[in-house]
């Protein structure tokens, strides 16, 4: 698909889908009753999509199931927790793309600390604070990923990128450096 043929609309929603579906799977783990949308049936003709779409998530939590043992990145997290302010959920995940490098590892390490974020939240029975957690991801998206995600060809290009064992394990060691990072500041900051 050429790039131009791609709208910003379209890459927004299906980035909205894609993430409204990992956390709400996250959310599941936690017996949360937090629903961030409703599944409307689906439509004939929406059919491919929505198997691209499920194509897509599934490589995501494959991806996003090999950060579960990274403990220096759940720490990371575990260390933002409270959360109390878009900002501070922002300067995580800033970290995330902090030399300004883009790759699909990397949204896929953003989805990671969304969905961890989210459990947390509704754990603490704070519903609001998860739909906060993916109004601001979405936002993200919209001013730091869309127009890589657009020069990438859209959402397709994630599945062949994660489909690969060596793009899971290059999740996992991109973390690991975006953590070593993290506590290097933190620990200058609390100097």
């Amino acid at each position: 698909m050429e790039n131009h043929a791609i709208s910003d609309d379209q890459i927004l929603h299906r980035g909205e889908v894609i993430l409204n579906g990992f956390i709400q799977e996250e959310l599941k783990s936690c017996e949360s009753e937090v629903t961030l949308f409703e599944q409307p049936g689906i439509r004939e003709e929406e059919e491919e999509e929505t198997r691209l779409l499920q194509e897509i998530a599934l490589q995501v939590r494959r991806t996003a199931q090999t950060l579960q043992r990274d403990t220096e990145l759940n720490h990371a997290i575990d260390s933002k927790w409270p959360l109390s302010s878009k900002d501070s959920y922002w300067k995580l995940v800033n970290k995330v793309f902090e030399d300004g490098v883009i790759s699909w590892e990397r949204i896929v390490v953003l989805f990671y600390i969304a969905g961890k974020i989210s459990v947390k939240l509704a754990s603490a029975h704070l519903p609001q604070r998860v739909r906060d957690i993916v109004s601001w991801t979405l936002d993200f998206f919209r001013r730091n990923l869309l127009d890589w995600i657009r020069e990438q060809g859209g959402w397709e290009s994630i599945i062949a990128c994660l489909s690969t064992p060596f793009s899971q394990m290059a999740a996992v060691f991109l973390s690991g450096i975006l953590l070593g990072g993290f506590v290097v500041w933190r620990m200058k900051r609390n100097n």
